[in-house]
């Protein structure tokens, strides 16, 4: 693993709340924890906030790095929108001079706010939930996970040039895959103490989580891990008191535990707004992903939390490989050729839907394997024209990519598959991979 290659970011939300006013109390409680372990904090603010806290947030950006981005107003119509998005941007610029990277953050996301977004020079756009539907009325099922450009015709889809589309709290892939109950398999405190997958004093559920996204930096340029963490739910101030005072103390100390255990690592801290930048300095376009998942065998306690849907599948999951592109999502699980998910953004559908496309049959013509060489002769049988991709699974150490034409991309990961991605054209697909082990190899 290259954990340099990790950009972590924390985001609080530090806006009023539901009219009770600015959580200071719990905005205080978690610059203290974040800052004792040289966490920047990008806090999530508002006209309101900044009457309140500008000063410390001010010196915390000067000592630790700490940023803003802005709580997106409430609006009727597109005109309000239009109005209150700019004067509330103003009023932010005005008390954080030095923010020069505009970041939205809501997870209500539509086309018409992209579109005022962009119309308003916008760089990113904080609040995707990858795999989730219906919890607290976000469904962004069929998104990609991480950092990705957002079409503005079509808000779930990774094909625009403009805006950088981040994801509210990093999740678990693979059992948010396998399970679809994305919301327990998190990185949010609340998430993973409610479902009783961590505990103030036992984290082991976050560091395995952790660790597999350290996993995949051997397989990215970047790979990025934003988790978050409310204010006002860290607020135990009579005004607040959102979370119980034994969930506030249970939080900050999985938090403090947290960034304790990644403190070993040479990984990246940033705030948003400068991760924003380095992915747009980086990138043109929405960059592929690729993330080799396993099932950590942590599972949720049985409570009523955990049953508010009738319960959660409890595997075992197989290892599973994930990718996307500006063209498509796919999941392999192990052993299986055939994606086991495909997610198809060339797909005309509204943003209610997920993209999820029909996967076509495959066929093995032709299977060689000696100590030195595998060759393997795939057909596709189909009429239709879509993205897509196959993987082989096998013991891969020592073997590179001899051969394999007409392919948009070829790669081994890990050592543990062999990833194919090309496109279908309304018509049959030979594809044909020979893997050898050579120290000069081509392909």
């Amino acid at each position: 693993m290259q954990p340099e290659r990790l950009i972590y970011t924390f985001v609080s939300y530090a806006a009023s709340f539901q009219g009770r006013g600015v959580p200071v109390e719990g905005i205080y409680r978690i610059a203290e924890l974040a800052h004792r372990y040289q966490i920047p904090v990008t806090w999530i603010v508002n006209r309101e906030t900044t009457s309140h806290v500008q000063a410390s947030i001010q010196a915390w950006h000067e000592q630790f790095g700490d940023s803003v981005i802005l709580a997106c107003p409430a609006y009727n119509n597109e005109a309000e929108l239009i109005t209150r998005l700019a004067s509330e941007w103003t009023s932010v610029a005005e008390a954080f001079p030095w923010v020069t990277t505009k970041v939205l953050a809501t997870g209500f996301i539509t086309n018409e706010l992209i579109q005022v977004m962009e119309s308003q020079d916008f760089q990113g756009l904080w609040g995707y939930c990858w795999q989730q539907s219906w919890w607290d009325g976000i469904s962004h099922r069929g998104v990609p996970w991480g950092f990705w450009y957002i079409d503005p015709a079509g808000y779930k889809r990774p094909q625009g040039s403009q805006i950088v589309a981040v994801e509210w709290t990093a999740r678990d892939l693979n059992l948010a895959l396998h399970t679809d109950d994305a919301v327990y398999y998190s990185t949010d405190p609340n998430d993973v103490l409610r479902a009783g997958l961590c505990t103030g004093d036992n984290i082991a559920y976050w560091q395995k989580l952790f660790d597999e996204y350290l996993r995949n930096t051997q397989n990215n340029e970047w790979v990025f891990f934003t988790q978050q963490q409310e204010s006002h739910e860290m607020d135990a101030s009579p005004t607040f008191l959102v979370c119980s005072e034994g969930d506030i103390e249970e939080s900050a100390r999985m938090l403090e535990n947290f960034w304790a255990y990644t403190a070993a690592y040479p990984i990246r801290k940033m705030n948003l707004p400068d991760a924003v930048d380095l992915y747009r300095g980086q990138y043109r376009q929405t960059a592929p992903s690729y993330m080799l998942t396993e099932d950590c065998e942590i599972r949720p306690a049985l409570n009523a939390y955990t049953m508010l849907r009738g319960g959660i599948p409890q595997g075992p999951w197989p290892e599973t490989f994930l990718y996307y592109d500006t063209e498509c999502q796919l999941a392999f699980i192990q052993g299986k050729s055939r994606p086991h998910l495909l997610r198809n953004y060339r797909m005309q559908s509204g943003m209610e839907g997920d993209f999820t496309d029909a996967i076509p049959e495959i066929f093995v013509h032709t299977f060689e394997k000696s100590e030195a060489r595998i060759e393997i002769h795939y057909v596709i049988e189909t009429d239709r024209s879509l993205p897509f991709g196959l993987v082989y699974w096998d013991d891969l150490s020592g073997y590179r990519i001899q051969s394999c034409k007409e392919v948009i991309e070829a790669a081994i990961i890990e050592d543990k598959c062999a990833f194919i991605r090309f496109n279908l054209k309304g018509e049959s697909k030979s594809v044909h991979i020979i893997l050898e082990k050579t120290e000069e190899t081509e392909c």
